[in-house]
This record gives C-alpha cells, sequence and structure tokens, in this order.
C-alpha cells in the first residue's frame, strides 16, 4: 500500500480523520479543545482548526484573515523525526523538542509559539492532537 507522503493534501486528510475519531479527544475534557493553531513545517504553514476536540478544517497558507492562537515551528527533517514510529529522543514530545529549541538554543527541534496561557490551559489536548499526527502517519489514518 502507498503511504501519502507526509504533509501533503492526503496525509492532512488521514490525519483529520485519526483526530476526529480518536476515542481519547472525547474524554478528560478534550472535547472542549476549541483553539486554531498552525504548523510550520519548513516553509509551509498549516493552519488546524479545532472545535470541540474535532478538526473542523485544515488551512494550507493562511493569510491574515485567518486567526490562531499559538503554533509549533521546526523545520521538515525535525517533524519528519517526530511522526516517526518511534520518534529519538527529545523529538518525541512537544515540550522535550521545545526544550531543546528554546532554552538550549539546539537546531533541529520543534518550538512552540504563540500564547502560553492557550499552550498550557489546552495542554493534554493539544499534545494528543500532535500525537496522533504519528498514529495517522505510521498506520495510513486507519
Amino acid at each position: 500500500m502507498n503511504e501519502p507522503e507526509f504533509a501533503s493534501h492526503e496525509w492532512w486528510e488521514a490525519y483529520k480523520e485519526t483526530v476526529n475519531s480518536d476515542p481519547e479527544m472525547a474524554v478528560r475534557g478534550h472535547d472542549r479543545f476549541d483553539e486554531n493553531f498552525y504548523l510550520d513545517i519548513g516553509d509551509e504553514r498549516v493552519l488546524i482548526e479545532v472545535e470541540g476536540g474535532r478538526i473542523e478544517s485544515i488551512v494550507p497558507n493562511p493569510t491574515l484573515n485567518h486567526q490562531w492562537s499559538f503554533g509549533v515551528e521546526g523545520d521538515r527533517e525535525a517533524w519528519e523525526e517526530f511522526v516517526r514510529e518511534t520518534p529519538p529522543a527529545f523529538n518525541h514530545e512537544i515540550i522535550a523538542s521545545h526544550y531543546r529549541s528554546a532554552v538550549r538554543n539546539e537546531d533541529g527541534h520543534l518550538r512552540l509559539t504563540g500564547d502560553n496561557e492557550k499552550i498550557f490551559g489546552n495542554l493534554r489536548a493539544f499534545q494528543r492532537t500532535l500525537d496522533l499526527m504519528r498514529v495517522a502517519h505510521n498506520d495510513g489514518g486507519s
């Protein structure tokens, strides 16, 4: 079976389906996750619009007319490591990766940006949403 290329349109569709069918997103308050966030994957930006713990839409190349509270930035290689079935140390989880990038000034890791209060107020759901990128990537969205 041919897997869709990471961050392609088909890949994002599989990711959206993975998040929206995940039973954990409906428990522990994840159903109250109502924030938009962006992901910078190298030179590409994608806006993830979330309502009630479900991805409502994925917007490539968002404009000033779109709104978001926070984001995650990293080069394509860091994201490709993050979505591996078994990611390397410090790229396996967003806080560990951010620590390496923001505090230790190391290259090759992901970095959080934006409203810290909203990031940490929604951390469990946000982190689950990111972790599901790995599930979608390695399970083909099934």
